[in-house]
């Protein structure tokens, strides 16, 4: 009997999801503005209700509820230059000649003075400055999301969130957009490209992510240190 308990324990804790941390869903209000009903122009007397699919519709995402594949390719370069050169001399001189007869006094006594340069003063100033920034990055996935709204006009805003445990390193993927009905493919998908409004989050923590960046202590030095 202590066996079977044992075994049955077991099973049960291999079905629960076990994460690194206390793991919260992320869960967006989305408010949309204001567009005109998508059903304006509908008679009345239709043979379809709005919880079924028509008779000649394709198997697309179209209903709050329904799953809707989005195809992640994201990729993004960004490069930025500046140099900046300027610079700025200048030179003064000031000098009398004959001033009544002082000019002539002052020459007897003192033999090295020059009436004609008795101020000069000169300034230079140069500044050059280069600067350049550049980044990058690409990710590549595939996150079945769901139907969480309908919008007025027909557009449907989605959202979905993945999170894989392996090796106790913890990656969480989540997206949330809007996205137009005709830009869904036969096969239920769509290329996160054409989606608007779009929230794309791909964050993981664990062993690995940890080792990545410095200590508590290293941290609060550096921001205590003032030089």
């Amino acid at each position: 009997m202590k066996a079977v308990g044992l075994m049955v324990t077991a099973l049960a804790l291999c079905g629960c999801v076990r994460h690194i941390y206390p793991y919260g869903a992320k869960v967006r209000s989305y408010k949309s503005d204001t567009y005109a009903p998508r059903d304006a122009e509908r008679t009345a007397g239709s043979l379809w209700s709005e919880a079924s699919p028509g008779l000649f519709e394709d198997a697309r995402a179209q209903r709050v509820g329904d799953i809707l594949t989005i195809r992640i390719d994201e990729r993004s370069d960004a490069n930025r230059d500046a140099s900046t050169r300027a610079g700025r001399k200048n030179s003064t001189e000031l000098g009398v000649s004959a001033f009544f007869v002082a000019m002539q006094r002052l020459a007897t006594q003192f033999p090295g003075l020059d009436p004609a340069a008795l101020v000069g003063a000169s300034s230079a100033n140069e500044f050059d400055g280069e600067g350049s920034t550049s980044r990058s990055g690409r990710l590549t996935a595939t996150l079945p999301v769901r139907v969480k709204n309908q919008l007025q006009n027909g557009d449907l805003f989605v959202e979905g969130t993945k999170v894989l445990l392996l090796n106790d390193e913890e990656s969480q993927l989540y997206l949330s957009g809007v996205v137009r009905p005709i830009d869904i493919l036969p096969d239920n998908s769509v290329a996160s490209s054409l989606l608007a409004d779009v929230e794309l989050e791909y964050t993981g923590r664990g062993v690995i992510s940890e080792q990545q960046s410095p200590g508590w202590l290293a941290r609060l030095g550096s921001y205590l240190w003032p030089f």
